[in-house]
């Protein structure tokens, strides 16, 4: 991916000031693309633009020791507006310092969980139509007032993993009233990436508390893998998601989330399929399932074109699942079950 370097006197009026070796590097990806749904309300058609550009400097320390800072910003480029209309740098944004010793960051920070959702289980990467959290348990994705610990054996920079390694991390909800596990998150995960290898377990605990009657606490725990056979990657995942409302002593989730994927080549280009499988033990009864498949040709390094396919499958005639991603240009009150997608992902 090419990047462009910013001068140290850009970083200057970014930040205030600047050391003369200090610089800027600016990257991200630009999707462009048409949406085909149904299933829903009504059929639609739908631009979309998934897209985001990222702010990001590391500094050598000495002796091992660097700081490092990341700040992301999520737009539409069908329409040029913010994803986020209140949160200029809504993906990440935060500062950290790396050693031997591992890597801590603070700020608004991926959960360990979504990270080996993503990482690990999600053959898409979260990056297609058929994203696995169209069905899937999220476990927080990125969550603000966060402190992250990854130990060595796995780099957040680069997302290298070496042998065991794990993480540990907490959000302070900074709730104006009640304690301090208000609107609070903790997760943790230990893995292993060796050769062709990858496996983590990860767990989330948290809390969304919005009135005196809606206090929730939720659990998730997520085992994930995936192994590279020759050419082709194959992923597995099962995960287990509960939450109860403390205030009125009543469960309101408990279901089981499975996926099978893979990654094979195709021609000069790529093909990548999914299953995923939820199923739910609560009285509604909203199981369902999704398959998905994407074939990317590249057009250069950079360059893609990219045509994919999701289909969601309700037992509950209330469709509660629906293919509701910037990839199919769907909002929850415009997406179907099924979409199909074409577009162009340029990366920087």
């Amino acid at each position: 991916m090419k990047k462009l370097v910013l001068s140290s006197m850009a970083l200057a009026m970014l930040a205030g000031h600047a050391h003369a070796q200090s610089s800027v590097t600016l990257s991200g990806t630009i999707y462009g693309g048409l949406g085909l749904n149904s299933g829903g309300v009504k059929s639609n058609q739908a631009m979309a633009g998934t897209s985001s550009f990222m702010l990001s400097g590391k500094e050598d320390l000495g002796g091992g020791s660097a700081a490092l800072f990341k700040l992301e910003n999520g737009f539409n480029a069908d329409t040029g507006a913010q994803a986020s209309a209140t949160t200029f740098f809504n993906k990440q944004a935060f500062v950290g310092l790396q050693g031997g010793w591992g890597t801590v960051r603070a700020g608004r920070v991926y959960t360990p969980a979504f990270a080996t959702l993503s990482l690990v289980a999600d053959p898409t990467g979260t990056y297609a139509v058929g994203t696995t959290t169209n069905l899937m348990e999220t476990h927080g994705v990125r969550l603000n007032n966060g402190i992250i610990y990854n130990s060595p054996g796995f780099d957040p920079w680069t997302y290298a993993r070496r042998g065991f390694y794990g993480a540990a991390a907490h959000y302070f909800g900074e709730s104006a009233t009640g304690g301090s596990s208000r609107n609070s998150a903790t997760g943790f995960y230990i893995g292993y990436g060796e050769g062709p290898l990858v496996v983590e377990l990860s767990t989330h605990k948290g809390n969304a508390y919005t009135s005196a009657t809606q206090d929730i606490d939720s659990r998730s725990t997520l085992l994930a893998a995936n192994y590279k056979f020759g050419d082709v990657r194959a992923y597995i995942a099962y995960s287990n998601n509960s939450a109860r409302n403390i205030a009125l002593n009543t469960k309101t989730k408990d279901n089981n989330d499975f996926l099978i994927g893979v990654i094979f080549p195709a021609g000069v280009g790529k093909v990548t399929a999914s299953y995923i499988r939820k199923d739910d033990k609560l009285p509604a009864n909203n199981d369902a399932y999704q398959i998905a498949a994407t074939y990317d040709y590249p057009l250069s390094k950079r360059t893609k074109v990219t045509v994919g396919y999701a289909k969601i499958n309700n037992s509950n005639a209330a469709n509660t699942y629906k293919v509701n991603n910037g990839y199919a240009g769907t909002t929850a009150n415009t997406a179907g079950t099924s979409s199909f997608t074409v577009g162009l992902t340029h990366g920087f």
